[in-house]
């Protein structure tokens, strides 16, 4: 019998179930994971988890990271220099 619990802890998603929230495969995850990237993580009786505040929050620094999504940082929006008198 093993000692991991079925359910995941409350507000938490197992690497399976968070990978299908994000949209990625399982795999993906893992690899994420050993090289330190993609939301936070943790284990549980010898099984990833992630919260889902965490995952929401990745997601979120996502989007804002990304200038199609953040006017603010899209360099098309850049105010434009004048040019220097000569």
């Amino acid at each position: 019998m093993s000692n991991t619990p079925r359910k995941a802890p409350p507000g938490c998603l197992w690497l399976p179930d968070a990978a299908d929230r994000l949209g990625y495969e399982p795999c993906t995850l893992r690899k994420w994971r050993l090289k330190k990237k993609g939301p936070a993580s943790f284990r549980v009786g010898g099984r990833v988890v992630y919260r889902v505040a965490a995952l929401d929050a990745w997601l979120a620094a996502q989007e804002a990271a990304d200038p199609c999504s953040n006017p603010a940082i899209d360099p098309a929006n850049a105010p434009v220099e004048a040019k220097a008198a000569a």
